[in-house]
């Protein structure tokens, strides 16, 4: 649960084992080492709300703007209302009377003409639609700070098992030793159907596909964390790790182990008759969206808690350098990480994950984006989940964030050219033509419309992968 393999840990006598983690076989004795409060999910849970803290929100210009906008207005009334009178008296030779009417005029129409719902609606008119936007393409934004600032990432680090890869393993390479081989399959089936445990269905699974029907065995016994044995006219027949069976120096198994896969081999009486080299499944998609991303200048970069070998051979797969790349990382590992970056990086910092030990790095990133598939624990420190758990839709997010920012940007515009000429012309700039007073009202509707209008379009916005 917080080192992120994709394949069961065996424990012994005196070894920890985490509060939470889920017993696949056999009964543990386990004796309470910390209180309730003091556990490792406890913790987990103090350095997510530590992190949260910490993280950097981005100030809103809209409603700064329109805190200063009403005030300003009101100032530059005044000022227009004085420079008429001083207008009519001194250079039309009003009276004073005639001069303050005439000025009133100007400075109502210049009071209505402005029009604060336009700056007002900039930001969450585009936000309420980029929110549903983002929901119909499979992605939850627990807020709108999430979809303004993806545009600007920058660097995304990635959990392996679970969000790069299934966390799901499957039969990647296999070596048969004898030349009778169709009762051998029949009997591993037999034995690997008997389990449930994630490499016992991997097997299986290899082995039901080719059209491989089972062999009924006797005496079937699974040994925990090592494998199995069972009997079958009077062979003894062993399927399990390398180490248990004693074959770990067979220069077959060196390369499968050197390659980073899962081992599991069969022995009848004591020889080795098969092995199976096994690996964490490749997301679908994933490998698209890494060289997408870097079509985009954005760094990639993979943390784990999983063994070296594991770490490096999907590193390897995605094209990501050793530097890029941590393996055995605890969850504070994982935020230590994430605060490098975040203290080199200029741009944004993304952290995809899924599980409990990515709860605090999703937490510490700017962004934690959460593989629907995950932990409570991790979806809640997230900013945002992938509900499809597909990594497409992180290029989605990216694209969104982008047409939000063009259309909130568009929206600063025209509300700051309408009111500027607005202004100018209630406030009788131009001489040969002004706003009258009853005609300043349809003002608001004319700065308002395109705003909603550049809002709505929003809900056209479809990415392409």
């Amino acid at each position: 649960m917080i080192t992120g393999e994709a394949t069961l840990v065996p424990k012994s006598p005196s070894t920890s084992v985490i509060a939470g983690s889920l017993n696949h076989y056999g009964t543990l004795t386990v004796r309470l080492t910390r209180l309730p409060s003091e556990n490792t999910i406890k913790m987990i849970d103090s350095m997510v709300d530590g992190a949260k803290m910490t993280k950097p929100k981005t100030q809103q210009i809209a409603d700064q703007v329109a805190s200063f906008f009403t005030p300003l207005i009101l100032v530059i009334t005044i000022i227009v209302f004085l420079i008429w009178i001083a207008v009519g008296v001194a250079v039309r030779h009003q009276n004073a009377r005639t001069a303050c009417i005439t000025a009133m005029t100007y400075a109502i129409s210049t009071l209505i003409v402005s029009c604060p719902c336009a700056i007002a609606l900039v930001v969450p008119m585009v936000v309420v639609i980029a929110g549903g936007v983002s929901a119909k393409h499979g992605l939850i934004c627990q807020s709108s700070e999430t979809i303004e600032i993806a545009r600007k990432t920058s660097h995304i680090i990635f959990d392996k098992t679970g969000t790069l890869t299934q966390g799901k393993l499957s039969v990647e390479t296999t070596y048969y030793l004898t030349e009778d081989l169709e009762p051998l399959l029949q009997s591993i089936l037999g034995l690997t159907s008997s389990s449930k445990h994630p490499v016992s269905v991997a097997v299986t699974t290899c082995l039901r596909t080719s059209g491989t029907q089972p062999n009924e065995l006797e005496s079937i016994v699974s040994v925990a964390g090592k494998g199995l044995t069972a009997m079958r006219d009077g062979r003894t027949i062993c399927g399990g790790n390398p180490y248990w069976l004693g074959f770990e120096h067979v220069p077959i198994i060196q390369n499968i182990l050197s390659l980073g896969l899962t081992v599991f081999c069969v022995s009848v009486d004591g020889r080795l008759a098969a092995v199976y080299g096994l690996k964490d499944q490749i997301r679908p998609g994933a490998l698209e969206v890494v060289n997408q991303l870097r079509k985009r200048s954005i760094k990639i970069s993979i943390v784990s808690g999983d063994n070296k070998g594991a770490v490096q051979s999907v590193a390897m797969t995605f094209g990501v350098p050793e530097t890029s790349s941590r393996f055995g990382c605890s969850p504070e590992d994982k935020q230590a990480y994430v605060k490098e970056t975040l203290a080199v990086e200029k741009g944004i910092v993304m952290f995809c994950g899924d599980g409990t030990n990515d709860a605090v790095a999703l937490a510490q990133a700017n962004i934690g984006i959460h593989m629907n598939e995950g932990t409570d624990i991790a979806r809640s420190a997230a900013d945002a989940v992938l509900v499809r758990s597909s990594l497409k839709d992180l290029l989605g997010l990216l694209d969104l964030s982008n047409a939000f920012f063009r259309r909130v940007a568009f929206n600063f515009a025209w509300a700051f050219t309408y009111n500027t000429f607005a202004i100018l012309l209630a406030a009788g700039a131009f001489p040969n033509f002004r706003i009258a007073p009853q005609y300043a009202g349809l003002g608001e509707i004319v700065s308002v419309l395109p705003v909603v209008a550049v809002a709505m379009h929003l809900k056209s916005f479809k990415h392409k992968y």
